[in-house]
């Protein structure tokens, strides 16, 4: 199954697809966010950005269109696949609407991954089949219909993910803070490389953010920060023949040698070791 909806005259897309049409789904919707849901009763093994993640039964994965991901699903595979471009549906623009821009996508974690409960799948299994439908009934009220349906998902997903990934009952302000925190590393992470940096834009002190990211998530403000370059330079140096120099000018770094030190005090790893390993990576080994 590969469910379509498309306009031209602004570039929207979304797609729905099962295990069937996984990876031609996949190779349609490069510049797509994206759901991953494992319906089954079994793992799913996938390889983002070249390291292996397990899907384990009714968790769904939350993906943006700067992961890599590959796969080799068993025959029984159940796996369901929404993805949406920015055209169809912008969670920056609509960010009041769902409030997962910095957290299911764009946040500290860059793999979210969220577990489904029974009463949960009920709900999402419903909704799925309401999608289907709607995506066979052509007419004037199907793309904001369908529009509806994605919000809907993303609500849901978004709620799991406040009560699993973030620790302790927060207000709405400090969720806030660690999401606009998040964003902007995303944002600029290349020129920016300090806590005070990133607090200055948001009008808080340096302290106040870590003592929120302490207190609520599972990284510290600089944490994030060095993980984003160093998740970065791992792509660049798996998915492009670009040299460690070349690499180290792209993420910001002046002076080769000071990203290379901070890459191997990042992952224990020098550059060259990390290529050597890369090649002899294997599906499901890193």
């Amino acid at each position: 199954m590969l469910k379509k909806h498309s306009n031209p005259a602004v570039g929207s897309d979304f797609f729905m697809a099962n295990a069937k049409d996984f990876k031609q789904a996949l190779k349609l919707s490069p510049d797509h966010l994206k759901f991953i849901w494992n319906r089954n009763t079994h793992p799913a093994e996938l390889l983002v950005d070249g390291s292996p993640l397990t899907l384990f039964p009714n968790q769904v994965l939350c993906c943006t269109y700067l992961q890599h991901i590959t796969c080799e699903l068993k025959e029984d595979a159940d796996l369901i696949l929404l993805s949406f471009n920015k055209a169809f549906y912008c969670i920056h623009t609509h960010d009041a609407e769902v409030s997962c821009n910095g957290l299911l996508f764009f946040g500290s974690d860059y793999t979210p991954v969220i577990q489904v409960d029974e009463h949960e799948q009920q709900s999402l299994n419903t909704l799925v089949k309401v999608l289907e439908e709607e995506f066979d009934t052509i007419d004037g009220n199907q793309e904001e219909m369908l529009r509806i349906l994605l919000k809907r998902f993303i609500i849901k997903s978004t709620r799991i993910a406040r009560k699993q990934m973030l620790k302790g009952d927060l207000p709405e302000e400090r969720i806030d803070i660690i999401r606009q925190f998040n964003v902007l590393v995303e944002e600029h992470f290349k020129s920016l490389k300090h806590v005070s940096d990133y607090a200055a834009i948001m009008h808080r002190s340096p302290k106040t953010l870590t003592n929120v990211f302490s207190q609520h998530a599972s990284k510290s403000p600089l944490q994030v920060i060095h993980d984003r370059i160093i998740l970065e330079a791992r792509r660049m140096l798996i998915f492009t023949d670009k040299s460690a120099k070349e690499i180290a000018w792209k993420l910001g770094y002046e002076d080769p040698s000071q990203f290379s030190r901070f890459f191997k005090k990042n992952t224990q790893m020098s550059i060259q070791d990390f290529k050597e390993k890369y090649k002899k990576i294997s599906f499901g080994q890193f």
